[in-house]
């Protein structure tokens, strides 16, 4: 079977012509469909790439379209205007249900056409031969933490506070609360829309250096490219969002604490957890409340080790403030060499003066061989530091580049070289005429 490039583009009709396994007809007759060219290759997985663009969009808006209205039914019941049993709760996570579940359809959605990108990539026909144990083990995590969300009715468990009062809390405060886990697609949906995953290029470069451009390789590339806004996005949505969560873990199990400035009160925990500081008397009293400052400083943690070695990365040198640095550090150390030898030669020669006149004072003497000492200690030390300048100007930028040099020297050399022997084969041959 081959390709008419004749033809449109259509994704229906590529999945079926090559990511299909062959027929019994084909079996008997024994055809085997061709290999795709690299240029086809590409047309075919840019056309899934985009397709898989719209469903993880589709993917993004559902998750966010359920989490505000999870959202809005807590702040509606947590200020206590409406209940679990009114109308307007049940019609509010009803709608929450049928976002869920159409959440749920778009994530398989996603995966099979994830699997039919790495199809066209290993040059396979069946798309079950792809999906590995980590694959469905990531697909069946996924549909789990997805499918949490509240449901439609009043739902309830004791709970017993410090005090062993026994409160009847709604169970949608732990629902709600691990909602906020589809917060990760905000990820997957940013690296659908990243250009290093639509670029032909890229991928082609990929292809001949055997790398695989996945999400680790876009976020590693967003790390390099915007360290700052990316680490100041990451730590400003997670202080909002456990803010948030802490507060309504508070005010589901004991509704009567609520008070207006019941947000800033959890802004304040949250923020003096996140950046692992003394957060006073002001404590979470629900295990809802402490687990999300357990999440909030394991946080806090990996963000500010994130911070510190983007902090050291943007504070050393570049590469040309490196050697003026190193050139500058080169000249001084050399002047202070030059010096401490010019010092030992004058002691030196003063301290032999002293000694053949046979006038010279014992402290003299013992002032002057101690100054030779440390002026030939002094040059000890800057030859070390002269070595030690060079070792670290020299960087592996440099030494490809010197590589590269040498090797375009070798390349004429070796050019002049085949030149001058066809002229002398040329030269011998009429001779022998």
């Amino acid at each position: 079977m081959t390709d008419d490039l004749r033809k449109p583009l259509n994704t229906g009709n590529i999945l079926k012509n090559y990511t299909e396994p062959g027929t019994e007809e084909d079996a008997k007759t024994g055809t085997v469909r061709e290999s795709l060219s690299l240029a086809r290759k590409l047309e075919i997985r840019l056309a899934l790439t985009l397709c898989r663009r719209r469903v993880v969009d589709a993917e993004f808006a559902l998750a966010m379209f359920g989490i505000s209205l999870m959202v809005l039914e807590t702040e509606l019941y947590i200020n206590k205007i409406t209940t679990k049993i009114d109308l307007v709760s049940f019609l509010l996570k009803g709608l929450i249900s049928i976002s869920t579940f159409l959440l749920l359809v778009a994530i398989c959605v996603d995966y099979y056409i994830s699997a039919h990108i790495r199809v066209v990539d290993s040059k396979l026909q069946n798309i079950l031969s792809v999906m590995t144990l980590r694959d469905w083990v990531c697909l069946v995590l996924e549909l789990i933490i997805c499918s949490i969300h509240p449901f439609p009715g009043n739902f309830k468990f004791n709970y017993a506070s410090k005090l062993g009062v026994i409160h009847s809390v709604s169970i949608d405060a732990i629902f709600s609360i691990a909602m906020l886990i589809r917060l990760y697609l905000i990820c997957r949906f940013a690296v659908a829309h990243s250009n290093i995953v639509t670029d032909t290029f890229i991928y082609s470069i990929g292809i001949m250096s055997k790398t695989k451009i996945n999400t680790s390789f876009v976020f590693k590339a967003l790390i390099n490219r915007r360290p700052g806004v990316l680490l100041i996005v990451v730590m400003v949505t997670t202080v909002l969002v456990n803010t948030w969560a802490n507060r309504a873990c508070e005010l589901y199990f004991d509704r009567n604490k609520y008070t207006k400035n019941s947000f800033f009160e959890s802004l304040w925990l949250i923020t003096m957890v996140f950046l692992s500081s003394d957060h006073g008397d002001v404590l979470p009293e629900s295990y809802c409340g402490r687990f999300v400052s357990v999440v909030t400083a394991v946080l806090g943690l990996i963000t500010s080790s994130l911070l510190i070695a983007i902090i050291a990365q943007q504070i050393e040198h570049t590469r040309s403030e490196k050697h003026v640095f190193a050139f500058a550090s080169r000249v001084q150390t050399s002047y202070r060499k030059k010096s401490a030898a010019a010092d030992a030669i004058k002691s030196f020669f003063r301290l032999t003066v002293l000694t053949k006149a046979g006038n010279a004072r014992h402290r003299e003497v013992s002032r002057l061989k101690d100054k030779v000492k440390q002026s030939l200690k002094v040059m000890r030390t800057t030859r070390e530091e002269m070595m030690d300048i060079h070792d670290d100007t020299v960087g592996v930028v440099d030494v490809a580049e010197v590589t590269w040099r040498v090797e375009q020297r070798v390349n004429l050399l070796e050019s002049k070289f085949n030149a001058m022997d066809a002229k002398l084969d040329l030269i011998l041959s009429k001779m022998e005429k």
